[in-house]
């Protein structure tokens, strides 16, 4: 693979050694439109060019508001190649987020995408030099008729395009709340989302086939996806982009992907429905069913599938499970959240080739990754190439490399107090290396409450139970200061509804239901059974159901789908103290 020092040196590579007719795959109804590495190249020149002709200047940033598509791919790195700054906004930002961003990066031209984020935009109009919709700019791209331009793509143009742009050169500012206060603005250059790029060819190094296949279905607002994106369109392998993530099931079986990304959420529904189908499997084809899928729940990681009972588990379960998964991958990594050891434990087991990592956006984002040859579960694996690693006595992880982040922008302050003078990134994120260099996460240093009875409580991992339950979407666990554990579940409306269908509760209401006795039933029982592997201190004593939902527009959850904990704690308050009288 050839080596960049820039995104835009990446992009004149594509463009010159790839001739791919489904390089970028989008949907249009009910099928699939292609944007071939032709039409792709000449639409990201146009754009940058546009770009220039608005005003755009040298280090300024250009805002990205739209739902993720080829068309982001392209206006992210046409603003790149005009020498510009991406601020990629997420679609359902919040009102007064969107505000601060717009403000604190000094955006003048925005390139926006769908009604959802241009209604998002009207009461900022004024303040604006361009909005720019990606809908009539580069949106025709694919569509029957288009072919991206008659003239041919000069390279002596991109390369004098890509002469301008060099390593050390911002790339993009990446707004990331976390769980509390106002975002602060990561800083990201070149050099080290391309270093990313280039530990991502090392750890993941596949000889691509023709028929090689990824289907995106994170925003690539986040870090995490767009930097993958960038290593998959170096490779010239086809993308498909999903529209709606309810439909990913369906979109693995039409697609057969070979490549994804997901984040742990992602794989819980996955398993919480694989489990729901074989329950409601009868006679002996059922008995043989929950019998395979509590081998590969229970056995040690990537045993379940050995000897004689273990290859007719495969043959008869585990190969149908892989196949509704699409029946071909190669790799499928998880990130942006911890994924519990149970979950790796039993994907392992059914044969999905299944590998953790771990970062942040402070971190371009990988610090460290399983990989193919390399994966040991419950860890996220070891340093990623270029990073460096090391844990402080007080358990916190430090990384250092060339993809750390240049500073939050505008805020010298919150720099200086994530990095060291010796150019370690202090994490946040508490854990342990092994003589063999796996890294373990065990917590948040921020998220290991004290109870009132001075025990020490990890939330995350009690959270991760509850939410194993096929009913729960999400948990929060409150112990901080108390004198012992409760929760709050917030329930998976589209499984309550199935559960209604099956107990035959049509004439409830959801609420209702919610309330009712079948409900409260199932989960005090799987709390019991969660509380059966936990310190007495840990133990869930009281809980209570929020009957509605909570969203990032809400402001209730970040943009990786990770509760905002003094956010919610506060809206529910009420319910809350409610649990600790009496």
């Amino acid at each position: 693979m050839v080596r960049f020092t820039t995104l835009t040196e990446l992009l004149r590579h594509v463009v010159e050694s790839y001739a791919n007719p489904r390089a970028f795959n989008f949907r249009n109804g009910k099928g699939w439109l292609s944007i071939s590495t032709r039409e792709f190249g000449h639409a990201v020149v146009r754009t940058a060019l546009d770009l220039r002709t608005r005003g755009v200047e040298r280090g300024e940033a250009v805002g990205l508001m739209a739902p993720s598509s080829p068309q982001w791919v392209i206006a992210d790195l046409a603003i790149l190649l005009a020498g510009g700054v991406t601020v990629p906004i997420f679609a359902d930002i919040s009102p007064a987020n969107l505000a601060f961003e717009l403000r604190d990066a000094n955006i003048r031209t925005i390139i926006a995408g769908g009604d959802l984020c241009l209604a998002a935009l009207e009461p900022h109009r004024g303040g604006l030099a361009s909005v720019i919709d990606v809908r009539d700019r580069i949106g025709a791209l694919g569509r029957p008729g288009t072919n991206g331009g008659e003239e041919d793509l000069a390279p002596s143009l991109l390369s004098e395009l890509c002469s301008q742009i060099r390593e050390d050169d911002l790339a993009t500012i990446i707004y990331t709340s976390g769980s509390t206060g106002l975002p602060k603005g990561v800083e990201l250059t070149h050099r080290s989302v391309v270093s990313q790029v280039e530990g991502s060819r090392i750890r993941f190094d596949f000889a691509e086939g023709p028929t090689d296949a990824v289907l995106s279905a994170l925003p690539l607002a986040h870090i995490f996806e767009r930097m993958v994106t960038y290593y998959y369109i170096s490779r010239g392998i086809s993308i498909y982009f999903v529209d709606d993530v309810k439909l990913v099931g369906d979109y693995m079986r039409e697609v057969r992907p070979t490549y994804m990304e997901v984040v742990p959420r992602l794989l819980e529904k996955a398993h919480a429905k694989m489990r729901a189908q074989i329950e409601a499997e009868r006679g002996a084809k059922g008995a043989i069913a929950r019998a395979a899928f509590l081998r590969a729940e229970r056995k040690p990681a990537e045993t379940a599938r050995r000897g004689p009972a273990g290859l007719l588990a495969d043959l008869l379960v585990y190969r149908k499970l892989r196949d509704a998964m699409g029946g071909r991958f190669r790799a499928v990594i998880s990130g942006g959240a911890p994924l519990s050891k149970e979950m790796g434990r039993f994907f392992a087991n059914i044969g999905l080739p299944l590998y953790e990592g771990y970062g942040l956006t402070e971190a371009s984002p990988v610090i460290a990754c399983n990989c193919p040859g390399a994966n040991r579960v419950g860890t996220v694996g070891k340093a990623f190439p270029g990073v460096e690693i090391r844990v402080a006595e007080d358990g916190e992880i430090l990384a250092r490399g060339p993809n750390i982040m240049r500073a939050y922008h505008r805020d010298g302050s919150a720099t200086e107090g994530v990095i060291d003078s010796g150019g370690w990134l202090h994490t946040g994120d508490l854990g342990s290396l092994d003589t063999e260099g796996y890294l373990t996460i065990t917590g948040r240093k921020k998220e290991l409450f004290k109870t009132s009875t001075g025990e020490y409580v990890s939330p995350v991992p009690i959270e991760q139970a509850l939410c194993r339950c096929r009913l729960v979407d999400m948990a929060l666990v409150i112990a901080e200061d108390r004198k012992y554990l409760t929760c709050l579940l917030f329930p998976d409306f589209e499984e309550v509804a199935l559960r209604m269908d099956e107990v035959g509760a049509h004439r409830q209401s959801v609420e209702d239901f919610l309330m009712g006795g079948i409900f409260r039933m199932e989960i005090e029982e799987h709390i019991r059974g969660v509380n059966r592997s936990l310190n007495h201190w840990e133990q869930i004593r009281r809980f209570r159901v929020v009957p509605g939902r909570i969203s990032i527009d809400g402001g209730e959850l970040t943009p990786s789908l990770k509760i905002r904990r003094h956010l919610v704690e506060e809206k529910f308050k009420d319910l809350i103290e409610g649990m600790y009288q009496n």
